[in-house]
Parts: C-alpha cells; structure tokens; sequence
C-alpha cells in the first residue's frame, strides 16, 4: 500500500505514532520516497516504535552500529531523516534520544537551517524591495519567496515551541 504524509521537523513525535498505528494495523513502513510517499507492506500487526532521526550526510557506520546494538532496525531513508523502528516490550515504547539533552541538541540542531532560510528571505526581499516595479516573474518569484519565508519561519517558531518545553521539563 502506498500513502502520501507530508510532516515538519518539529511533527517527528506526531508522525512517529502515526507510523506506530499503522504498524498495529498490520502495515510496516518499507520505503518512503521524496515526494513523501510512503511505501508500507503487510504483515502481522504488531506494536512498533517508529523513530526519525536527522543527518544530512550519510552518518558514521559506528553511529548505525550503535543504534543497531540498541536494538534498533534501520527502515527508511527520506531526504536527511532517517527512520528505525523498534518494537515495543510491555508497553515500554523506546525512545533514541532518551537525554533531556540529547533532545535539546537535536531541536536546536534542526533550527539552525530554518533560522538560516529565514534571514536568507529577508535578504533576498530586500533586495526585491521595489515590488511594484517588478516584472511579473520577478513578482511571482518575490511571492514564492515570501511564502518559503513564511514556513521558514512557522518552522523556527514551532521548533522555539519544543526547546522551550523540554527546558522547562
């Protein structure tokens, strides 16, 4: 079976119990490809943590071994997320980052680039500051601009939302 779920770095727990019940209804993620289509083939249900994790360039095989060791089984690769799974034992649902830490590192890992996409937008509409001049496909252009902005910033927002609360825990 094929479904299309697009998510947000900062929609990793969402989108985890997502796949979570997707494998309690017999349906394991097997593949999921870049236009977040996801790939999933039957099987027995069964309770399985599904986890993603961020690297943009292919991480260690010593980082891949350390998880493996863990437990965990590598299933999916989508952009620089990488997703495992594990099942879950007694209803103890396995986590990777188990570090308040570990989790605080990896939010402020992934608002970097969003902080970076915002302040690369701004530059780039303030160079396109005369908009009512502009030829029509520099408009169109400023637009899309504005609009990758815009999520760039919604991301960096919500992902502010996440450190805040896992400080505060």
């Amino acid at each position: 079976m094929k479904k299309f779920r697009q998510w947000w770095s900062w929609q990793d727990r969402e989108h985890g119990a997502w796949l979570q019940s997707m494998a309690a209804q017999g349906w394991h993620l097997r593949a999921v490809n870049w236009l977040d289509i996801y790939t999933f083939e039957r099987g027995a249900p069964a309770e399985v943590a599904y986890r993603w994790d961020l690297h943009l360039n292919n991480f260690e095989p010593e980082y891949r071994r350390l998880l493996e060791d863990a437990g965990w089984e590598y299933v999916a690769a989508h952009g620089g997320w990488h997703c495992w799974r594990q099942p879950i034992v007694n209803g103890r649902v396995p986590e990777i980052f188990t570090d308040p830490a570990d989790r605080l590192r990896r939010y402020r890992r992934l608002l970097i680039p969003c902080l970076a996409m915002v302040v690369a937008q701004l530059l780039l509409l303030a160079q396109w500051a005369d908009w009512g001049r502009a030829p029509l496909a520099l408009s169109v252009l400023n637009w899309v601009s504005l609009g990758v902005g815009a999520i760039a910033a919604y991301s960096a927002v919500q992902l502010g939302r996440r450190i805040a609360a896992l400080k505060a825990a």
